[in-house]
């Protein structure tokens, strides 16, 4: 794909390396020339010195024909404006990386098709890590209305494991959680399992969980450690 990244920042700098490394296309605006001149040396990715604000700039960078704007600025106020002139030259996809949660409905409004909340995610994380240290989340879905999480089965389960259709008859699975799949440690890599599917001590689960899953998982951890 071709991409357009306003900032080069940490976020648009991080994110432009890490696209660059999946083979994507990528243009970043920056209006500081020496973080261009930086970004470039360091990467190799196309940088254009400018304002991402500005619809010449922005023409430059070639707009018209991206795949996807990333808006990384600082401010929501400029993000925003960003948003709105890449919505304004048809671009399909817009990701914004917003501040403040009041932004939200004016993000929708000027295109975005997705909003990643920095204030939420590290609220969520913050209290995550203090409540629930069991549980990593990976990311959320649908601004919070779900969430993606890791957890490793405790050290005491059965050398013979559980199935994954005996685990998931405990009450702490019917609460809004769906299996996206567990870490396969020969092969290194990720695997759906099915109901047959045993899990064993030390197994890495990642699972999709609504709003109330988090705490029921816990609870089923603690449960497991306590019986064995």
């Amino acid at each position: 794909m071709f991409i357009i990244v306003a900032g080069g920042g940490i976020a648009g700098s991080t994110i432009s390396r890490r696209l660059l490394d999946l083979k994507h296309d990528v243009v970043v605006i920056e209006k500081d020339r020496d973080k261009c001149e930086e970004l470039y040396a360091q990467t190799g990715v196309v940088t254009v010195h400018g304002n991402a604000k500005n619809i010449e700039v922005l023409q430059e960078a070639g707009i018209h024909r991206a795949d996807a704007a990333l808006a990384a600025l600082y401010k929501d106020a400029d993000n925003l404006t960003f948003a709105l002139l890449a919505h304004s030259a048809n671009v399909p996809r817009i990701i914004v990386k917003m501040r403040d949660p009041a932004y939200e409905q004016a993000y929708l409004m000027a295109g975005a098709s997705s909003i990643c909340d920095i204030h939420s995610m590290f609220t969520n994380k913050v209290l995550n890590e203090l409540e629930s240290p069991k549980i990593k989340i990976i990311t959320e879905i649908e601004q919070g209305k779900a969430q993606l999480i890791m957890f490793e089965l405790p050290g005491n389960l059965p050398k013979q494991g559980i199935k994954v259709q005996d685990m998931v008859k405990d009450p702490a699975f019917a609460r809004d959680c769906v299996f996206a799949g567990v870490i396969d440690e020969q092969r290194e890599k990720i695997v759906v399992p099915r109901g047959s599917d045993r899990l064993y001590p030390g197994s890495k689960v990642f699972m999709v969980v609504g709003g109330s899953g988090i705490a029921a998982i816990e609870q089923y951890l603690e449960n497991m450690e306590e019986s064995g």
